[in-house]
């Protein structure tokens, strides 16, 4: 028989833990299985005269056209910037959306190549609307094929160009649009939104070396500005977005037979981000599926973590190379 003290003390370590798990299974169900019922209404002017407006990176196609999609249907404007696909994108938006075409506009911009002066150029022509959503999803691997590959066989311009197009970019425009969401949010008496999108490869992936590394970036710059903008009290909310695999136009081979369609995974984005945000999380999967699979890669042992991420990308690099 345990002696009473130590009896106590292990009945407490085991009410500690289940209510430790308690709060933790409750922020997720309510997380992922209670979306919002008026999303992101903290993020349009109390008077509801004024349309709020969300710009998006790399909405063309894939998360962001998804996202822009659904922004549409709660009211916002919505801008698409992207350096190609962009009038076949609007032409689409206006189609499903045909009494929204002043809720519509468009920017054309190389993000991968842009310089600093045309960033700045690009800020100054929006002042004029009241951006309360600034949407960072541009991201690619931009590289030749083979997409997969070791990091000895990159080019230095390849590790130059996925670093521009997957942080630098985002970084100075971020920047740039802060006092633009501040004075937006002060003036009309709402709350401004940064998404950040990041990926479940920000661990660290074989074949993926300098995404897995621009990914991390992301994660680490949302979590540094979410905390800074809540220890100042800046009138801007920001949350790190960490998909697993999304089905999008560029990403639709060797899939993982649970993954969304990126319309959906949109959706589900808009749906959690004020729950998120209430809990005071810092990123959010949606996914309740990929919340669970890079939750796991922080807990299974290392020879396991590194054998289902090869096994994930090896299985997208023999689909690739069926179809070519």
């Amino acid at each position: 028989m345990l002696p009473p003290v130590l009896s106590n003390i292990l009945l407490s370590i085991g009410t500690a833990t289940l209510l430790f798990i308690a709060y933790n299974l409750h922020r997720f169900i309510t997380l992922h299985f209670l979306p919002s019922r008026s999303p992101l209404a903290a993020y349009k002017p109390k008077d509801h005269t004024t349309t709020s407006w969300a710009l998006i990176t790399g909405s063309s196609a894939g998360i962001g056209y998804g996202l822009a999609n659904k922004l549409l249907s709660l009211d916002f404007g919505v801008i698409i910037l992207a350096h190609e696909g962009v009038s076949e994108a609007v032409s689409r938006l206006h189609a499903a959306h045909p009494n929204a075409s002043a809720r519509i506009k468009s920017f054309t911009l190389n993000c991968m190549t842009a310089p600093l002066p045309e960033i700045e150029a690009l800020v100054a022509s929006l002042e004029p609307l009241p951006i309360t959503l600034l949407i960072n999803n541009v991201g690619s691997v931009p590289l030749p094929p083979p997409v997969f590959r070791h990091f000895r066989a990159f080019a230095a311009a390849d590790i130059d160009n996925t670093i521009n197009l997957n942080l630098r970019f985002a970084t100075h425009f971020t920047r740039l649009m802060i006092p633009h969401l501040t004075r937006t949010a002060s003036s009309n008496a709402c709350r401004a939104l940064v998404l950040n999108l990041s990926s479940g490869a920000r661990t660290g992936m074989p074949y993926l070396s300098i995404y897995s590394a621009t990914k991390a970036f992301n994660h680490s710059f949302s979590s540094a500005l979410t905390r800074e903008f809540r220890h100042f009290d800046y009138p801007i909310d920001c949350l790190c977005i960490v998909p697993g695999d999304v089905r999008t136009e560029g990403n639709r081979l060797g899939m993982q037979g649970n993954a969304p369609l990126a319309k959906d995974f949109a959706r589900m984005v808009v749906e959690r981000v004020d729950e998120a945000v209430r809990q005071g999380r810092v990123e959010m999967s949606p996914y309740w599926r990929h919340a669970v699979q890079i939750k796991m890669l922080g807990v299974l042992p290392e020879g396991l973590t590194r054998g289902e991420m090869a096994k994930v990308i090896e299985t997208k690099i023999e689909a690739f190379g069926k179809e070519q």
